[in-house]
């Protein structure tokens, strides 16, 4: 277990504290205005009241997670720039988005996007599809919420255990007593706090190296530049075609269906109010796929000749901007502090976020088709109760995440699994108008099935999957590395520091010796960016034959077909749809 020699001053810890009691206050402001949050509306949409740039900001910052904050960085460092591309997808997820999905949702007056498969297909179906959110959904908030603790843990000396807790309290806090205007108001705030951060280190390693420019050579020499590698192979683990197309399906799930996000959408005044959302969260997330790339070339340039993973200061990847920043601001007080408060201010953004999605999905997907005639005022409690339940399964999750791997690879491996079938039963049910009940159920199993096999393959024999990292390198650091007397996280003393090294380079030997697997197995090379576009497709290209067969092409399905797509055109194209029954 790595040991941290803690340099958080008091500076830092008032930092810290400060921005924890602002996220507090948020909840309590709007607990005690208005209707106090005992209404639907309120609690869930915000009256549906909301302007565009607080719900873009609030998108900005469910993405805007602390495992994108150590886990883009980390996975640039290690294998370089080609992650860029991911800005690419968001534009196109975005635009796919605003012109197609949101006006469909919006217009429907919704409150879960569920919804909208029952109304479409079934409640099974429904069904199926809350169930699949909350167990994404779930796992997801644990790698979350871990990332801070790990962060917290390591610059301070915390118990992990206690970092847990105050994230998890806070939270669930604030966003079971403000409700949806708490989460939205308090992510506006967080997301301005995270943003410091980043540009703290970028602006910190210009100065040092004297200017961008060095940096950028830097990592030229050491091979981190790449942004056209071209090859066709889907095994590789980053292509522009892998980035570009199965980037722009992981997007489109997370923007377009996925019930975190949509909520937001949902509670602006107008449908015109939620497009210039999207699109200004569209150029937020092309910045936010910019600054983490940036600092991890500024990390690179500072530990380019000494590794501190392999120098044996620190046992994780992921670890590395929490160490970059103790080491380059020890001699300024509160900048640890700031990057700290960043790290747990992304983590509350999401995590506020899904707690109350999952109250939403809960109380409108079960709650409601149990208790069809609940009161608002009771059926607001339960909504609240929800959040404090989800925020204890988020806390015993978490101690899961350190045998998940990569933070970020992990995080999106997760949502091409569960997003990919979730979003082929949407596509189904706005472009595919022959598609039935029966058609949509069993592509959707089907692809679930499929994506959990390949997923967990992936995960038994890494070395099938996990790529081959770039040159590093410990020429400048070797004394530390055998006796370890400078290193800012030093290793147990029960612990051969040299032998940390060896095994690490034996582990980097094998995979790149390895290389790619043939036959069944070759399936767990797959990269993970594919598996969201894969799981899409296999869910339409089975559902939509079996919906066929089943219909028997009778003319009632005909019939069906041509108003649908009627419906949908005017749903999409913002113009008066007289009969929505039809879509149904």
């Amino acid at each position: 277990m790595v040991a941290y020699e803690p340099t958080f001053g008091i500076v830092d810890y008032i930092l810290l504290l400060l921005m924890l009691l602002i996220s507090a206050a948020v909840g309590l402001y709007f607990a005690c205005r208005g209707n106090k949050q005992r209404t639907t509306e309120e609690y869930l949409l915000a009256d549906r009241d909301l302007s565009f740039f607080p719900v873009a900001m609030s998108l900005l910052a469910g993405f805007m997670s602390a495992i994108a904050y150590l886990g883009i960085p980390a996975d640039v460092y290690k294998y370089g720039t080609m992650w860029w591309w991911y800005a690419v997808a968001h534009v196109l997820a975005i635009w796919i988005t605003t012109t197609t999905f949101m006006p469909v949702f919006y217009r429907l007056k919704l409150v879960s996007v569920n919804e909208y498969l029952e109304l479409r297909f079934s409640r099974t179906t429904r069904l199926c599809a809350a169930f699949i959110f909350f167990v994404q959904k779930c796992f997801y908030m644990g790698l979350v919420v871990y990332a801070p603790c790990l962060v917290l843990a390591t610059v301070t000396g915390m118990a992990f255990e206690w970092s847990v807790l105050l994230i998890v309290i806070i939270c669930t806090f604030y966003t079971c007593v403000g409700g949806l205007k708490a989460v939205v108001w308090t992510d506006v705030f967080q997301m301005t706090v995270a943003l410091s951060g980043f540009f703290a280190i970028i602006i910190k390693g210009s100065v040092d190296f004297g200017g961008f420019s060095n940096i950028w050579d830097i990592n030229e020499r050491g091979q981190r530049i790449e942004f056209f590698n071209l090859s066709p192979d889907p095994r590789a683990r980053h292509t522009v075609w892998s980035i570009v197309i199965g980037g722009t399906f992981v997007w489109l799930y997370i923007s377009a269906v996925n019930q975190m996000q949509v909520q937001r959408l949902l509670a602006c005044k107008t449908l015109n109010t939620a497009r210039l959302s999207l699109i200004l969260y569209g150029f937020g997330l092309v910045l936010i796929t910019t600054l983490p790339c940036m600092v991890a070339l500024v990390a690179y340039a500072y530990y380019n000749k000494c590794d501190p993973r392999l120098a044996g200061k620190i046992q994780r990847d992921d670890q590395i901007v929490a160490y970059l920043v103790v080491d380059i601001f020890r001699d300024f007080p509160g900048l640890p502090g700031i990057f700290v408060s960043s790290c747990f201010s992304a983590a509350l953004s999401s995590m506020s976020s899904a707690l109350n999605s999952l109250a939403a999905i809960t109380g409108e997907d079960i709650v409601k088709a149990m208790w069809p005639n609940i009161s608002d005022t009771r059926y607001t409690m339960i909504n609240k109760i929800t959040v404090v339940f989800f925020g204890l399964v988020f806390a015993g999750l978490t101690f899961l995440a350190d045998v998940l791997g990569k933070l970020i690879q992990t995080v999106l491996a997760f949502a091409g699994t569960f997003g990919g079938p979730l979003l082929g039963l949407f596509c189904l049910g706005i472009f595919c108008p022959r598609a039935n009940n029966v058609g949509a159920i069993t592509g959707f199993l089907v692809s679930l099935t499929f994506g959990l096999w390949i997923t967990t393959g992936a995960y038994m024999y890494p070395s099938a999957s996990s790529g081959n990292s770039l040159p590093i390198s410990t020429e400048d650091c070797m004394e530390d590395v055998a006796g370890n007397s400078t290193a800012l996280f030093t290793m147990s003393t029960t612990e051969n520091p040299m032998s940390f090294v060896n095994e690490t380079m034996t582990e980097i030997q094998e995979n790149e010796e390895f290389g790619y697997r043939s036959g069944i197995m070759g399936l767990y090379s797959l990269s993970y960016t594919w598996y969201c576009c894969i799981l899409c497709l296999i869910t339409i290209l089975i559902g939509l034959p079996v919906s066929i067969i089943k219909d028997g092409g009778r003319r009632k399905t005909e019939v069906r077909t041509k108003n649908t797509i009627r419906i949908l055109w005017l749903l999409t194209w913002n113009l008066r749809a007289q009969k929505f029954d039809h879509i149904y």
